[in-house]
C-alpha cells in the first residue's frame, strides 16, 4: 500500500489557506506585471500565468521569476526591452516550461470545474475522470490553444485542427498526473473523494494539477521540437 502520509498537510487549513491566499496575491501581480511591466510576455501567457499562481502558488511565482521575467526589466526601455526579454527566455527549457504552464492553465482550469460538478453530484472514480478529461480538453483546445494557434495558422479551421492535436497529447499526460492523485494518493489521506466544501479538495487539487505539469513537460519538449507546439515566454 502507498505510504502517503507525510501529505497529511495537504488538508490542513492552516497550510491550504495560505497557500491560496498567497496565490490569489501572487495572481493579482503578475496581472499588473504582465500588462504594466514585462510587458514582452507571450499575449496567452498573460492570461495563463494568473491562474498558474492561484493553484502553484509560491511555487507558479518562482516558475514565473526564473523562467520569464528578466530581473530589472522594468528599467529597459524600447528594444533594449525587447533584446533583455528575448536573450532572458532564449533558453529552451524556459519555453517549454511557458508551453507546459499555458497548457496547465487551461487544462487545470477545466478540469478543476468538472471536479467541483462532478463532487457535487456524486461521480464515481471513472466518470468522474472521463468527465474532467472532456471538458479540461474542451477549455484547453477552444479557449486556450486555439487562441495560441491562430497566429501559426491561415484559417479558422487549420488552427482549430492544430490547437485540437496539440491539446491531444499535453491534455493526456496532464491528466495521467492528475487521475494518479486521485486514483492512489487523495483516498489514503481522505477515505473517500473530498468535496469541494472542504480543504482536502483544494489541497489535493493542487497537488494534482502540479503533478500533472511534471508529467506533460516531456511530452510539451517533444511537442515544441517537433514543432506542433510553439515555446511560449
Amino acid at each position: 500500500m502507498l505510504n502517503v502520509t507525510f501529505l497529511n498537510f495537504l488538508e490542513n487549513p492552516s497550510f491550504v489557506i495560505p497557500w491560496y491566499l498567497v496565490g490569489a496575491i501572487a495572481a493579482i501581480w503578475v496581472v499588473w506585471d504582465v500588462f504594466k511591466v514585462n510587458t514582452r510576455v507571450n499575449t496567452a501567457l498573460k492570461y495563463a500565468w494568473p491562474i498558474i499562481m492561484i493553484f502553484f502558488s509560491v511555487i507558479g511565482l518562482a516558475l514565473y521569476l526564473i523562467t520569464c521575467r528578466p530581473p530589472g526589466i522594468g528599467k529597459k526601455k524600447g528594444k533594449d526591452e525587447i533584446d533583455y526579454h528575448h536573450r532572458y527566455v532564449s533558453a529552451k527549457w524556459k519555453k517549454v516550461t511557458g508551453s507546459v504552464m499555458h497548457c496547465v492553465a487551461g487544462d487545470g482550469l477545466g478540469i478543476m470545474t468538472a471536479m467541483v460538478i462532478s463532487r457535487m453530484i456524486d461521480l464515481n472514480f471513472w466518470p468522474e475522470f472521463w468527465f474532467e478529461y472532456a471538458v479540461g480538453f474542451l477549455f484547453g483546445w477552444f479557449i486556450f490553444q486555439f487562441i495560441a494557434m491562430r497566429k501559426m495558422a491561415d484559417s479558422t479551421s487549420k488552427a482549430l485542427w492544430l490547437a485540437g492535436r496539440a491539446e491531444f497529447f499535453s491534455m493526456i499526460t496532464v491528466m495521467v498526473g492528475m487521475g494518479l492523485v486521485m486514483r492512489f494518493v487523495t483516498p489514503e489521506i481522505a477515505g473517500l473523494s473530498p468535496n469541494p466544501d472542504t480543504f482536502t479538495f483544494w489541497g489535493f487539487g493542487a497537488l494534482g494539477l502540479f503533478v500533472g505539469a511534471i508529467f506533460t513537460f516531456p511530452m510539451n519538449w517533444w511537442l515544441v521540437s517537433i514543432g506542433w507546439k510553439h515555446g511560449m515566454s
